[in-house]
């Protein structure tokens, strides 16, 4: 019973000390500015939070749609590949005799103009590292016609 007497008076103390900071706050000009600019402050970083809470709700969502788009991608890949298992007389693969001189010509093109491998394999629908090889035995035929010129000059002055 001699508890309740100082819960009470703690209390009254509380209320006491909550009149007499509205009380200050409303007599000084200044305090009240600044509390207001305290205010506003977190009004705007509570604006910003929204604004880059909707805006990672948008690259979350592009995200989760660039993510359907390869598992669709991948799951036709895969169908594909059962359906190509399903049927023995069809091949995967490319044979080398089988790519188009069109496809081999728009490579060589391509690549004339500068474009990245990976750019190149991407518009021709092919493999990089096929698209690598056709490069590379345009190379070897440019070095092929010069090179046999040249080997036979090494090997007379290596005879000589």
């Amino acid at each position: 019973m001699n508890g309740t007497w100082i819960m009470l008076a703690l209390d009254a103390v509380v209320i006491v000390m909550l009149a007499a900071v509205s009380w200050r706050l409303r007599r000084d000009p200044q305090a009240q500015a600044d509390w207001e600019e305290r205010e506003r402050r977190l009004q705007e970083i509570f604006e910003r939070l929204r604004v880059l809470v909707a805006q990672s709700e948008g690259v979350a969502r592009d995200l989760d749609g660039a993510l359907d788009a390869h598992e669709r991608r991948l799951r036709a890949l895969v169908d594909q590949s059962k359906a190509v298992g399903a049927h023995p007389g069809v091949t995967a693969t490319r044979d080398a005799g089988a790519i188009d001189r069109d496809v081999i010509a728009s490579i060589r093109g391509l690549a004339a103009a500068a474009m990245p491998v990976e750019e190149i394999a991407r518009r021709v629908d092919m493999p990089a590292a096929e698209v690598r090889v056709v490069i590379g035995l345009r190379d070897d035929e440019r070095r092929g016609a010069r090179g046999q010129a040249s080997r036979s000059r090494v090997a007379t002055a290596v005879h000589a």
